[in-house]
C-alpha cells in the first residue's frame, strides 16, 4: 500500500497541463468570479484586513519640490544664521560666530590699509556697545567684564599696529586713523562713564571698561603725529559728505530736534574748515589745529550718528558746541551794544545820587572804559569786523 502510494505521488507529479488546458481553465474561473462576486460585507473587511497588514505608507515627494527645500535650506544656513548671530554678545550661542567668522570675512574684504585700520577701530565700538548691552542686562558680571576688557585691548593694540604698519606706505593715512582712534576713545569712555549703567552694581558697572579707553586714548593721543594740510583739507571734505549722507539715512529713525541739531553742528563745521582754511594761509599752525578740531568735531558727529546708545547718553553740546553764524554774531553783538549803551545812560543820570563815595568813585573811573568798549563795537561793526564787534560789546556789557 505504501509502495503504491509513492508511485501514485511520483506519477502526479509528471502530469501537467497544456497551454491550451491552462487558458481553457483561466477563462472558466474568471466566468465564475464574474457571475458569482463577493458580498459588500466581505469586501469591507478584506479592504481593511488589507490595510492593516501593510507595513508603511508609500509617499511620492517630486525632486523639484526636493531641490527647493535644500536651497531653503542652504539660504537659512549661509544667510540667516550670519544675520541673526550679529546681534548676538558675549555669553550667547552665535557670538563665535559673529566674531570669528562675520568679523573676519568683513575684514578679509577691506582692500586699503586705511580701511582695515577703519573697520578694527569699528570692532573695538562693536565690542564696547556689546558691554553696554549687557550692563543695562545685569548680565556684565566680572568674568565677561574681564573678556570684554581684554577684547578691547586687544582691538585697541590691533587697530595701533596697523596704524604702525600703514605708516610706512601712507604717513597722511597712518595719522587721520590715530585722530580718528583717539576721537572714537574719548567719545565712547565718556559715554560709558556717563551712561546710568556706569555704577558699582554687579552686572551692571561699565567703569573698569571706561578707565580702560582712557588709558588707550591718552596714549593715542600722544603718539599722534602731523599730516599734511592738503590731505587734511580733501580728507575733511569726504568725511563730511559721508556724514551728511548718514544724516540723510537716520533721518526717520531719530526726532526732529535731534536731526536739527545734528545738521546744525555739520554745517557748522564745514564753517570751521572754511575758516580753518582762510587761518592757514595765515599762520600755518593755528590752521592745522583749527583743522584738527575740525575733523574731530566730524568723528564725534559720525558715532552720535551710527551709534544710538552715545546720542542718548551724552549732550551733543558738550563735545560739538554751537558756532554761530555771522549774522548770529552780529545780533548778539548789537544786542549786547544796546544793552550796555542803555545801562551806561542809566549809570551816567544816577551817579551823582549814589551816597557812598567808594561806590560812586569806582563808578566814575569805569564809566569811560565802557564808553571806549561801545566806540570800538560801534566802529567794528560798521567796518564790518564782526567779531571784534562782538568782543567789546559783551565786555561792554559785563562792566
Amino acid at each position: 500500500m505504501k509502495r503504491f502510494s509513492e508511485q501514485f505521488k511520483k506519477q502526479s507529479e509528471q502530469i501537467t497541463l497544456s497551454l491550451s488546458e491552462k487558458d481553457t481553465l483561466r477563462e472558466r474561473l474568471s466566468a465564475y468570479m464574474d457571475y458569482h462576486p463577493l458580498p459588500i460585507t466581505m469586501k469591507k473587511q478584506a479592504g481593511t484586513t488589507t490595510l492593516l497588514r501593510e507595513p508603511f505608507i508609500l509617499i511620492r515627494f517630486p525632486l523639484q519640490y526636493l531641490r527647493q527645500v535644500a536651497l531653503l535650506g542652504v539660504c537659512i544656513v549661509v544667510i540667516g544664521i550670519p544675520v541673526l548671530a550679529e546681534r548676538a554678545v558675549p555669553g550667547d550661542v552665535l557670538y563665535s560666530m559673529k566674531v570669528r567668522v562675520n568679523e573676519e570675512v568683513r575684514a578679509s574684504l577691506t582692500s586699503s590699509g586705511y580701511e582695515k585700520v577703519a573697520w578694527e577701530t569699528q570692532r573695538l565700538e562693536r565690542r564696547i556697545a556689546e558691554a553696554r548691552v549687557l550692563a543695562k542686562e545685569g548680565r556684565l558680571t566680572p568674568e565677561v567684564e574681564a573678556d570684554v576688557i581684554a577684547a578691547v585691548t586687544e582691538h585697541q593694540a590691533v587697530t595701533t599696529a596697523q596704524i604702525e604698519t600703514l605708516r610706512t606706505t601712507d604717513a597722511d593715512a597712518a595719522a587721520l586713523a590715530q585722530l580718528t582712534l583717539a576721537s572714537v576713545l574719548d567719545i565712547q569712555a565718556a559715554s560709558l562713564k556717563t551712561d546710568t549703567t556706569a555704577n558699582t552694581v554687579r552686572g551692571k558697572s561699565t567703569v573698569a571698561i571706561a578707565s580702560v579707553l582712557d588709558e588707550a586714548q591718552a596714549k593715542t593721543s600722544l603718539q599722534a603725529t602731523e599730516v599734511s594740510y592738503e590731505r587734511m583739507v580733501a580728507t575733511l571734505e569726504q568725511e563730511t559728505t559721508r556724514s551728511r549722507e548718514l544724516l540723510a539715512n537716520i533721518q526717520e529713525y531719530v526726532d526732529e530736534s535731534a536731526y536739527r541739531d545734528i545738521e546744525r553742528r555739520l554745517s557748522d563745521t564745514e564753517r570751521k574748515v572754511q575758516a580753518a582754511t582762510d587761518l592757514y594761509n595765515r599762520d600755518s599752525h593755528t590752521g592745522m589745529v583749527a583743522l584738527k578740531g575740525a575733523w574731530r568735531d566730524v568723528q564725534v558727529l559720525i558715532t552720535f550718528m551710527t551709534d544710538i546708545d552715545v546720542r542718548t547718553a551724552l549732550a551733543l553740546d558738550t563735545y560739538v558746541p554751537v558756532v554761530p553764524t555771522p549774522d548770529e554774531d552780529r545780533v548778539v553783538a548789537m544786542t549786547a551794544y544796546t544793552d550796555a549803551a542803555a545801562a551806561l545812560t542809566r549809570l551816567t543820570a544816577s551817579v551823582a545820587t549814589v551816597s557812598d563815595s567808594g561806590v560812586q568813585e569806582k563808578i566814575t573811573l569805569t564809566l569811560p572804559t565802557i564808553t571806549t568798549l561801545l566806540d570800538t563795537a560801534s566802529t567794528s561793526l560798521l567796518n564790518d569786523n564782526v567779531a571784534e564787534a562782538k568782543q567789546a560789546a559783551i565786555e561792554a556789557q559785563e562792566y
